[in-house]
This record gives structure tokens, sequence and C-alpha cells, in this order.
């Protein structure tokens, strides 16, 4: 068996095992009642600001497309929801995650959204494009997250905008702590595997770097979530380095961050510490690198990425002048 398709039948085996996880172990947990939801966003100055943090420069609008791509049990009926005139498409290769927003969007009325149960690899498949692309905690599950990036961007327009999310490093260091615990004692994903485990959790020494996590995220006392984050077969994670890489292999280029503060040296106690004037000196990315080193904590890295042909480039605000 040559190289290539002994790689192309471990990825496949590796997919059919996390989408196996996935119909088991829904995540996120599936709702029931978006209301709330629905009530948070009628406000049109949220929608107003949410719409601007991908197009600062371009003339608001409601009516366009959006792909959620690895939507779950309940992402793109919120997108649905949030943005009523916009055409929402999601994708998930989860059957269970597709029933879950099968069942909301019939009990909403959401005329505006198509549901298909399709890999993010084989995005192309649709045979449209959209304008906006969320994929947030998805690419780092996929066996080859750079040929699910090449396959979102195949179907971006040219001046759309991504929304993209994924694991950060440092701040995950207890849960692949736990993780590699868990694969030497042959811990998988099953009923009684997960109720022992959060059982075993209750004992973490004091310090322990998973502990803080368990006290602040109340998510992780619900199954899935534990098994999300413990026991799921395919995780990685990346740096501000390796993930500015990431992008750049994709073909996409680096808009800003969702959150913007935590990576920002002139911000909270980074513009306080005695190396503040070597960090304003460092480019950008270098100045991004080094402030999620010092601050440890972060779990996750979202940001807003445009393709890498955009005309006129990536949609910057520029303060210089009065405008």
């Amino acid at each position: 068996m040559n190289r290539q398709l002994k790689h192309k039948l471990i990825v496949s085996d590796r997919a059919e095992e996390v989408r196996d996880f996935y119909d088991r172990y829904p995540y996120p947990r599936p709702v029931t009642s978006l209301d709330n939801y629905r009530r948070l966003w009628q406000d049109p100055q949220r929608r107003r600001s949410d719409y601007h943090l991908f197009w600062p420069t371009r003339p608001y609008q409601e009516n366009y497309s959006i792909l959620v791509a690895g939507c779950g049990t309940s992402q793109a009926a919120k997108h649905a929801v949030r943005w009523p005139a916009a055409r929402v498409t999601g994708i998930d290769f989860s059957a269970t995650s597709v029933r879950h927003t099968e069942e909301l969007k019939q009990k909403y009325n959401l005329d505006n959204l198509q549901v298909r149960q399709l890999p993010i690899e084989r995005a192309g498949e649709l045979e449209m494009s959209f304008d906006q692309i969320v994929c947030t905690g998805v690419l780092h599950h996929l066996p080859d997250p750079e040929a699910g990036l090449r396959a979102l961007r195949g179907v971006l327009k040219p001046e759309g905008a991504m929304h993209l999310m994924v694991y950060a490093p440092y701040g995950r260091t207890g849960i692949y702590m736990l993780q590699e615990f868990c694969r030497r004692l042959g811990i998988h994903a099953t009923d009684e595997g997960i109720r022992d485990l959060i059982a075993a959790l209750k004992s973490l020494p004091p310090g322990h770097p998973l502990e803080s996590l368990l006290r602040e995220a109340p998510d992780f006392r619900h199954e899935a979530a534990l098994a999300d984050a413990l026991l799921h077969p395919q995780d990685r994670a990346y740096s501000v380095p390796q993930l500015f890489d990431f992008i750049k292999k994709g073909g996409m280029s680096f808009g800003r961050w969702v959150k913007q503060a935590p990576y920002i040296p002139h911000c909270g106690v980074m513009a306080h510490i005695p190396q503040a004037s070597q960090l304003a000196r460092l480019s950008l990315e270098e100045q991004y690198a080094a402030v999620e080193l010092f601050r440890g904590t972060m779990l996750r890295h979202s940001v807003v990425a445009y393709r890498n042909d955009c005309p006129g480039g990536a949609p910057r605000i520029s303060f210089a002048g009065d405008a």
C-alpha cells in the first residue's frame, strides 16, 4: 500500500470515529427553545455592530448568505433567528446534530434555513458561494484541518468574511494532561466511562491545571461537554504563530481578532510591565504571540479572516484622519 493511499484510509477512519462520537454525544447540548436568543437579537444595534465586525467599511445590510460549517445542534438555527432576512445554510456530518437543527427549524418556522448532512471537506458539493462562513470549534477536530479550511475558502465569495475559532494550547494544558491520562488508562467515551471520569475529577489535587477551569466552566458539569473536552478522538490546538501559518496555508489572510483586548500589548496589565516598550517595537504578529505566552490562559482563538485574493485586501479601519 503506498503512503498516499494509507494516509487517505487513516483520515477516513478517523473522520468516521469523530462522526460516531458526535452522533452518540452531540455537542453543544441540544436546546429546545430559542426564545431568549431571539429577544436578544431583536436589538437592531446589536445586529449592526455584529455585521460591521466582519465588514467595517461596507454599507449595512441584512440580506446576505451565511454558511454555518459544522453547525452542531443549534448554531445554524440561531443564525437564522438572528438574521431573518439572510439565507442560512447549515452543514454537519453528524445525523444527530442535523436532526436537532431540523427540529428547531420546524418549531420556529425558519424558512430562511437549509440544513444538510455533509462534511466540511465536501462543502463544494453545495454548489453555492457565501458572503459569510461561520466555522467555530470544528476545524481542530478534523483529521486534516488544512483540507477543511481550503474547502471552505472554495465556497467563500471573493469579498466574503470567515469567522473561525480554534483551540489555543496554553490555557488547555490541564485538558491535554487529562486527555493523556484517559489514553493511558484506556478510558473511552462510554456512558460508564464518562460517569466514572466525572467522579474522579472531584478528587483532583488543589492547584492542578484543570482545577480552575472546572470551577469556572459550569458547562463541564454536563456529560457531553466533558466528553468533548477530555475524550474526543481528534483534538489539536494552535498557538498564535501556528494559527497565522494555518490561515495562510488555507489561502486566507488574517483580518482581526473577534475580541481584541486579550492580544493587545497596550491593554490592561501588559501596558504596565517593564517590557512594554520592547513589546511595542515588535511586529503585530510577534506582539500577539508574545502576549499569548505572557497571559497563558487563552482557551481558544477566534478570528475574522478573508480570502488572500480579497479585492482591496482585508478591510481595515484607519483612525489616522477625521473620517
